[in-house]
């Protein structure tokens, strides 16, 4: 115990460099790329004063480090800005819309696991069998198939053909007022289209990380012992060989958080993605770089629940 609180230490410790390396690369990013955000917002018959003015009032009459300086200062205060085009806080943006991807990503990564954990042991103890084969051949369709292109297909075919689910509705009132297939019903189309890739990822994984265990010792002698099939899977063998994928579930989940933006775009879904696929268009400095740090920070804060989970699954690991 006393070895994971330092680790914990330690991380934490490791999180503010990490979010101003992030920042620092975003910022730079942002501001060298070409576009002027006001020219933008206020077109190009804007006198020069307007424009000047509106300049002055988001520092962007500053040079670059002072620019960064002052949003790093307001940042410490939990001031992010305001976006220049929806002249909204961008905190307010983050309270509105960050729910939203993180239950859909939620939601999405419960639909991987439910199927990705039974078909990786299946695949692992029936190796080289029909079912082995028909779940690797699926895995690799779900890599090999975009997650916008297979969206466009679960469309087409469950909300247009069959009119079984509703293409939009996650974040409106609609999921309030139909009661519980309301607020769920939106949700299964655009989580199945992003957790069909993390399934195929986790299954292999799995499936790999299993049949490496199965041949170890202490999984023979448990065998020999006259456990269980069953205890020997559960107890021994599936405790050790999901101990990696932990990290990978909690890599992709904070992946699936951030990179959200094509399936929000094709199912109106008012979160991050859509947020941030608009300000990068539109060049809205404050919230690319709020939204960033939220996502930096989130990414972070996953790994680090991942880290320490190894100590719950496992006992035996220590962090000292």
């Amino acid at each position: 115990m006393r070895g994971s609180a330092t680790y914990l230490l330690q991380r934490l410790v490791q999180v503010p460099l990490v979010l101003v390396v992030v920042t620092m690369i975003v910022f730079a990013l942002v501001h060298v790329t070409p576009g002027d955000p006001i020219q933008i917002m206020l077109g190009m018959e804007t006198s020069p004063q307007a424009v000047e003015a509106l300049r002055q009032q988001y520092n962007l009459d500053k040079p670059l480090p002072e620019q960064y300086a002052i949003w790093v200062a307001n940042a410490v205060r939990g001031n992010l800005g305001s976006s220049i085009r929806q002249h909204v806080p961008v905190t307010q943006m983050i309270a509105e819309r960050f729910p939203i991807s993180l239950r859909l990503a939620a939601v999405a990564m419960l639909f991987a696991l439910l199927i990705a954990i039974p078909a990786g042991i299946f695949s692992a103890l029936w190796r080289n069998t029909w079912l082995d084969y028909a779940l690797t051949g699926l895995s690799i369709g779900g890599l090999s198939i975009p997650n916008f292109a297979l969206a466009l297909l679960l469309i087409y075919a469950f909300a247009i053909k069959f009119d079984w689910f509703p293409i939009t509705g996650i974040g409106s009132a609609v999921t309030s007022e139909g009661g519980l297939w309301g607020a769920v019903g939106p949700y299964i189309l655009p989580a199945v289209a992003l957790g069909v890739q993390q399934t195929a990822i986790v299954t292999r994984m799995l499936r790999s990380n299993l049949l490496d265990v199965l041949t170890q010792d202490y999984v023979r002698t448990a065998h020999a012992k006259g456990l269980s099939d069953r205890k020997v899977i559960v107890g021994h063998a599936l405790k050790n060989a999901i101990i990696p994928v932990v990290t990978v579930v909690a890599i992709q989940f904070g992946y699936l958080v951030g990179t959200t933006i094509t399936i929000e775009f094709i199912f109106a879904i008012p979160g991050l993605g859509s947020a941030l696929l608009e300000a990068v268009v539109n060049r809205d400095f404050p919230v690319i770089q709020g939204f960033t740090l939220l996502m930096a920070a989130f990414f972070i804060v996953a790994n680090l629940v991942a880290d320490l989970l190894y100590t719950i699954i496992d006992p035996r690991i220590n962090y000292a």
